[in-house]
């Protein structure tokens, strides 16, 4: 370490290193300007694509409960490009299911529904997904397709065990199976709440209804 004797030799010692060192000081400051900078427009870019994102969904759910179809899919489609992924457009891909299926589009329903399995990374957002793909390819007669994704379906919950059961059942019976039928809707009434549909249709079956 160097010693200064006198106050002209500290002056000295320091032009000498502001000299040396001035560069990486301003570049160094200039680094930290930048950072703030940058993460303030940062930020402000995520609000705004929150907010952008928050008004394109709500005019979806404006345009499926006003019944205009193609409005709804121009808005679903603007969704996904520009926030793919993200809870706007997974739920915004389930409004647009419902709409094409009260539309009586089930192979729009099906692509949509496609798509969703193919994004989302919720697991019980891809379950109830894969239930309603079930469903529509039982709609358009593709039964062995629909039972292969009914049997692959999983749930924790009783609730769910037996919205498959019953999904199985529909299938079997479409399928002209009934006692395979028969056997699902059991277990659907097993596990699940109380349900008049079900009861009905183990009625059609000949299973006495519970009482």
């Amino acid at each position: 370490m160097e010693v200064y004797l006198t106050e002209e030799e500290r002056l000295e010692a320091l032009k000498r290193w502001w000299k040396a060192n001035a560069n990486s000081i301003v570049w160094g400051v200039a680094l930290g300007i930048a950072v703030i900078v940058g993460w303030g427009a940062w930020k402000r870019s995520q609000e705004e694509k929150a907010l952008l994102g928050g008004t394109l969904y709500q005019q979806l759910l404006d345009a499926v409960a006003n019944k205009q179809t193609e409005a709804a899919v121009q808005l679903g489609e603007r969704i996904s490009q520009q926030f793919p992924g993200s809870a706007y457009d997974t739920y915004g891909k389930l409004f647009l299911v419902r709409l094409k299926v009260e539309a009586g589009d089930l192979a729009g329903a099906k692509t949509q529904l496609q798509q969703l399995i193919a994004t989302t990374k919720d697991e019980k957002i891809l379950q109830i997904a894969r239930l309603r793909l079930a469903e529509i390819q039982l709609g358009l007669g593709e039964t062995e397709e629909a039972l292969r994704l009914a049997e692959s379906l999983t749930g924790s919950t009783p609730e769910s065990a037996a919205l498959r059961e019953e999904l199985k059942g529909d299938v079997y019976l479409a399928m002209n199976r009934p006692e395979e039928a028969r056997a699902a809707y059991l277990k659907a009434r097993r596990d699940g709440q109380p349900s008049p549909l079900l009861e009905l249709k183990l009625t059609d079956l000949g299973t006495p209804a519970t009482r």
